[in-house]
């Protein structure tokens, strides 16, 4: 029985030595794996970003295009809204 114990230790233990040499070599090329899945998401983020940003210039674009007093003006005389004087009379001041 006391060889057959050895036996079953050394089994054990080159069993244990397997695979601990096998996670060895696992584990670098699943970090590869993961490092490799990051950088593409981290270059589709920026691309994406940089398409946000464009949008964000066109959209900056329009609002001060439409925020000029030419563009108010003719949008006025397209709706037909008249602009009246405002006297001083019916003007309050607020002083802070």
């Amino acid at each position: 029985m006391n060889t057959e114990s050895r036996i079953k230790g050394k089994v054990f233990l080159i069993m244990a030595a397997s695979l601990l040499v096998g996670l060895c070599l696992v584990v670098p090329v699943w970090q590869s794996a993961v490092n490799a899945d990051l950088i593409r998401s981290i270059g589709a983020v920026r691309s994406d970003i940089s398409v946000f940003e464009g949008i964000k210039m066109s959209l900056e674009a329009d609002i001060a295009h439409h925020t000029t007093p030419e563009f108010l003006i003719a949008e006025a005389v397209k709706q037909n809204i008249n602009f009246t004087q405002i006297s001083n009379s019916t003007t309050v001041a607020l002083a802070f």
